[in-house]
């Protein structure tokens, strides 16, 4: 059986779609934040094949796959680079909005490179490099750029919350608690009260609650390893409730 070339994270997943989902449903959305849109899926996917291509899944599996990952992903960029020229083509306002998200995105793929995508930090930043696919999306679709701004923001920090819980989840299945966990229960703290500080200010800050909540509750009384399927679930599900509170609000 040939080996998949989908992207291994789950969690990427609704990092990706659940904002652009969002920015999407929010307002009637356009040619152009389609064409935007399609473009961010395909950069998404293209990451598995590069990593096959770079042998970080191993020479084995390189030398079973790379041709087909190979293909796969001259595919996936020429699509991408298609599908985005031409929704920036078709709104050119969403140029600068991208320009923004660009150095988050060429972090996350020089980290991929050093194969420290899956460290903390690279997870963080990867985190807020594909919630950032939904600004363009949002700014062709016609959010101002403050709102579509608030959107990344919201949805970054939510799922920067949840990346930490996770980390934290895992170490103190194999140590016990240190000083880690109190900052790591304080910055989600902290972004819960932010975000109901600034609520008058810009009403998506709501959107960081659902997944800071949750990975405030993982932090502070974290279940076995054994369980991480189902915290995946449980913040995807997360996830889907800020995409409706997002879009409600």
């Amino acid at each position: 059986m040939s080996r998949s070339l989908w992207p291994r994270e789950h969690g990427a997943y609704a990092q990706l779609l659940a904002p652009l989902i969002t920015a999407l449903v929010e307002r009637p959305p356009t040619l152009a934040a389609g064409l935007l849109a399609i473009a961010a899926c395909c950069a998404f996917l293209a990451n598995e094949p590069l990593l096959v291509v770079l042998g970080h899944r191993g020479k084995r599996l390189r030398e079973q796959a790379g041709r087909r990952a190979t293909w796969r992903l001259a595919l996936l960029v020429i699509i991408a680079i298609g599908a985005g020229a031409a929704g920036f083509v078709l709104a050119p306002s969403a140029l600068r909005a991208a320009a923004l998200v660009a150095p988050v995105a060429l972090v996350t793929i020089a980290l991929a490179f050093r194969r420290g995508e899956h460290s903390l930090v690279g997870e963080l930043v990867a985190a807020i490099a594909l919630s950032g696919g939904a600004l363009p999306v949002a700014i062709a679709s016609g959010a101002t750029l403050h709102r579509a701004i608030a959107l990344w923001a919201a949805w970054g920090v939510g799922f920067a919350c949840s990346v930490i819980a996770v980390h934290r989840v895992i170490a103190r299945n194999r140590r016990a608690a240190s000083w880690r966990d109190g900052i790591a229960a304080l910055a989600c703290a902290g972004v819960i009260g932010a975000a109901i500080a600034v609520f008058s200010y810009e009403r998506l800050a709501m959107c960081a609650i659902p997944l800071a909540a949750l990975s405030l509750v993982l932090v502070a009384r974290p279940p076995r390893a054994t369980h991480l399927r189902k915290i995946g679930v449980a913040l995807v599900v997360a996830a889907l409730a800020t995409s409706v509170l997002g879009v409600s609000l």
